[in-house]
């Protein structure tokens, strides 16, 4: 089968070139090897970053408990990054679907090995909070350009496998993370001559993320954008007025969804390195190996179970399954009294929630046109962020009295609410795009 596009037509300028399950078959060696040389940049540049990233994710936290700080000192640190990452979606949003997706990484990568060096040498209160606000401008322009440059080279039936990979990459780091907050922080305590819980042992651990977000600039180099005249913004007068937004109505129904994720992710997602930390009393390389694992749970889940679901219920249908599976897992892992049960449930809860985020950005980008991706994804990340960022800055207050189940429990019942929306907003339009692009094929 020919992916390659038609002349003077790049990857991903359309819908229905491929149908959706044209790849059911042949391994993923085989498909990566389908994947334009844009992608597999793409992919690896992904990797690079969030190596660093996931390093970064999971022990700033840790080392900021380390420090002496208190779990409503850093829920307000969490709430902030959250909040300047949400506040500066929109615009670079704006800025990637103007100056292009490739700009928008290199401000991203750049900005994030400023901001986190900084970061690293000051226990400054005010300082790291302010540091913390530009670290979140950064982070938010990385994540609205990935997913149109995923549109932009590649083909309908390599999307479902293209997104799995860039996310599972992103629990790939996290792993990377969290086995560095097992291991490093005695590595470097060994050669410091303090104890591995101490803050300079984490700190040091850290310093490795920087280096390898740095190597991700490399793959940059050689990405050569592809996108037609027509699906370029003239000027910054007509992006600022937005009047590149064709989409409205679908753009605030996902927006809409984006709150209801935004309030479960403030709830949870930043906190649960410190739940076992402080709930289980685990020491670090417990945290690590379990946060670990978890990780790898999402990735596997995404890689293997994400395009099958995708192929088989469409991606709307599909969000709504995995939610629901996800869901009931959160508030059972406050509730159980044995660790390994609350651990089994941790896994369930990292694969299947894991699942539905290659899914939710697939179907976001394939329901709006080339010149409004970014602005779209800009606007749900924002929405997304500044929702979650004030819950984050709750969600730490009521852990630092040491009740999870209260935050927990609320998670639990929220994650149920954004399956229905998916369904009930997008399944139709979901399934007449996929009559239609069947009938093209055929």
């Amino acid at each position: 089968m020919n992916l390659s596009p038609k002349r003077g037509q790049p990857p991903g300028s359309g819908l229905s070139e491929v149908p959706l399950v044209a790849l059911t078959s042949g391994s993923w060696l085989q498909m990566i090897r389908r994947f334009s040389h844009n992608a597999r940049l793409f992919l690896i540049y992904a990797l690079l970053a969030e190596l660093g990233t996931g390093i970064w994710r999971v022990m700033f936290a840790l080392y900021l408990l380390a420090a002496g700080f208190n779990l409503d000192y850093i829920g307000l640190v969490l709430a902030i990054n959250l909040l300047f990452h949400g506040l500066m979606a929109f615009p670079a949003g704006l800025i990637a679907d103007k100056m292009g997706r490739k700009f928008v990484f290199v401000v991203a990568t750049t900005s994030a090995i400023v901001f986190r060096g900084f970061l690293l040498f000051t226990l400054n209160p005010l300082l790291v909070l302010i540091l913390m606000a530009g670290s979140g401008i950064g982070d938010g322009f990385h994540a609205v350009a990935s997913g149109p440059f995923i549109m932009e080279n590649s083909e309908p039936a390599e999307r479902p496998h293209l997104f799995a990979l860039e996310s599972s990459f992103l629990s790939l780091s996290s792993f990377v993370g969290a086995m560095a907050a097992g291991f490093l922080p005695a590595f470097w305590g060994g050669i410091l001559g303090v104890i591995p819980a101490h803050y300079l042992a984490l700190r040091w651990a850290l310093v490795i993320s920087l280096p390898l977000t740095l190597l991700s600039l490399v793959p940059l180099l050689f990405l050569r954008e592809h996108r037609l005249p027509q699906d370029m913004i003239d000027s910054f007068a007509e992006l600022f007025a937005l009047r590149n937004i064709q989409s409205r109505g679908i753009i605030l129904r996902l927006a809409a969804c984006a709150i209801v994720y935004g309030l479960v992710f403030g709830l949870i997602i930043p906190f649960f390195s410190v739940f076992f930390r402080q709930a289980q009393l685990l020491p670090y390389q417990s945290v690590g190996t379990i946060m670990a694992t978890g990780f790898i749970g999402a990735a596997l889940g995404t890689l293997v179970l994400g395009p099958r679901l995708t192929r088989r219920y469409g991606k709307s249908r599909g969000i709504w399954i995995v939610l629901w599976v996800a869901a009931p897992s959160v508030a059972l892992m406050a509730f159980m009294p044995a660790l390994p049960l609350v651990v089994l449930f941790f896994l369930i809860q990292r694969a299947f929630y894991g699942i539905s985020m290659p899914m939710r950005n697939q179907l976001a980008m394939e329901l709006v046109v080339t010149k409004e991706r970014g602005t779209t994804n800009g606007l749900i990340h924002a929405t997304l962020d500044v929702v979650g960022s004030p819950v984050a800055l709750i969600a730490g207050t009521i852990l630092a009295s040491g009740n999870f189940t209260l935050t927990f429990s609320m998670a639990a019942v929220l994650m149920f609410i954004p399956g229905v929306m998916y369904y009930y907003f997008f399944h139709k339009i979901e399934d007449q795009k996929r009559l239609s692009s069947s009938r093209l094929a055929a």
